[in-house]
């Protein structure tokens, strides 16, 4: 009888308990291909929102190359550990030369909710912002952090969500 009263009740108190979670692992090591881009500036207190599907080329004035032309299902990405690649040129033997490449470092990556940012330091010192909105095994998708491009803190409020998929390792 004594075990019937002591069993729901060691139940009853483990289920409360809360486990401790690690951070999601980041997988952006990888070649992408950027599928879709969802463009939205805010005039007025009034949103403007534009979809790019692909076939579409994004084109932003307030950007400098090579995230100011984006060719939506040709556009190629590359991330490493600690470069992020651009503009990637073919040999005739096949391998692949990138164009431009950059360092980022991921900061912030702390819970399973929020997966960070990806922090880009360009040609000019200039920096890339890019939240982590979703890191799955085929695909990445990423936000710029209101202000986008050139102008730094003082562009337009913009914001601009760029859908990639893994297309090699």
């Amino acid at each position: 009888m004594k075990h019937l009263f002591i069993l729901p009740l060691l139940l009853l108190l483990s289920s409360c308990y809360k486990q401790y979670s690690q951070p999601k692992t980041l997988s952006l090591s990888g070649e992408y291909i950027i599928d879709k881009i969802t463009y939205s500036k805010i005039e007025n207190s009034n949103p403007n929102e534009q979809v790019y599907y692909g076939g579409d080329i994004f084109i932003n004035p307030n950007e400098s190359f090579p995230m100011d032309s984006l060719a939506i299902g040709f556009t190629r990405w590359h991330f490493d550990y600690s470069v992020v690649s651009f503009n990637p040129n073919v040999t005739p033997t096949g391998k692949v030369i990138w164009g431009k490449q950059y360092f980022y470092d991921v900061i912030n990556h702390y819970t399973n909710y929020d997966l960070g940012y990806i922090d880009i330091t360009m040609d000019n010192g200039s920096r890339r912002v890019l939240k982590i909105i979703d890191d799955g095994v085929e695909n990445l998708v990423l936000r710029t952090t209101n202000n986008w491009g050139a102008y730094g803190g003082s562009g337009p409020a913009e914001s601009v969500t760029i859908y990639l998929t893994r297309i090699g390792p």
